[in-house]
């Protein structure tokens, strides 16, 4: 299937990592997108990501983007734009590390560490749409796709702690999506949510005893883990001009668990 993206300019925050960010870079650079791919502070993989997708045929740049700073959200898309001229698609991707919370039980968490998950995964999400909207809207088209989890659906107490804190931010991720949707879903900008199951990867084998995750593949309908590439591929048509009217959606990609 042809995405009809070729050429248009995708954001991707949290795009340097080994996960759905990065699949999702290749996703889109495999279907024409020029791709900024984004990292914090491992630059170095970051440039290994644009010279592999460079390599195989695509466009992409390495871009600065910190979670914590709306002014180096605000020079991250200033450098997209200076480059590429735009930004047509964003999938937000990004959110804070987990390590801090993950052995820490909610009441005890300190306040300052609950309003920065909330401050730097929400706001950072937010200040980013309100950088890129308006470019989509003025060009009468553009897709925003914001990744969730589904954890903050399901309640992982006990499992991962740090969802509770970081789930609240995940949450309202489709309160936002809905809202832009009638906001913007006029003037061609379409904006949905894609809320991954159980991605098996290094970071879920740590917070999670090997008996653990079989109990939760076993819940899931089609009896597996989903893959990064398969969240890839979701987002990717959500953001692309094959999806011609999905708006305002929580799309899971979980096997039914």
């Amino acid at each position: 299937m042809d995405l009809g993206i070729k050429d248009k300019v995708a954001l991707v925050t949290g795009g340097s990592g080994i996960g759905v960010g990065s699949h999702t870079c290749r996703t889109l650079a495999a279907e024409g997108a020029r791709v900024a791919v984004t990292y914090r502070s491992n630059e170095a993989a970051a440039k290994n990501l644009v010279h592999d997708i460079e390599r195989a045929g695509g466009r992409a740049m390495a871009v600065a983007y910190d979670l914590e700073s709306p002014d180096v959200i605000d020079e991250c898309v200033d450098a997209v734009v200076s480059a590429w001229g735009s930004v047509d698609i964003l999938v937000a991707n990004a959110m804070s590390p987990p390590a801090p919370l993950a052995t820490t039980p909610f009441d005890t968490l300190p306040r300052d560490d609950v309003r920065r998950r909330v401050r730097t995964d929400l706001e950072s999400t937010l200040f980013t749409v309100q950088r890129v909207i308006p470019l989509m809207a003025s060009a009468g088209w553009g897709r925003v796709v914001l990744v969730s989890s589904l954890g903050c659906e399901r309640g992982w107490a006990g499992d991962a702690p740090f969802e509770t804190a970081a789930g609240a931010t995940k949450a309202a991720l489709l309160g936002v999506a809905r809202s832009l949707g009638v906001e913007y879903g006029r003037r061609g900008v379409l904006t949905n949510v894609v809320t991954p199951g159980g991605i098996l990867n290094e970071q879920l084998e740590r917070v999670l005893t090997k008996e653990r995750l079989e109990v939760l593949q076993s819940r899931i309908a089609s009896g597996r883990f989903s893959t990064p590439q398969e969240v890839a591929r979701c987002i990717a048509y959500l953001a692309s001009a094959a999806n011609g009217n999905i708006c305002g959606e929580n799309v899971h990609v979980d096997g039914g668990s």
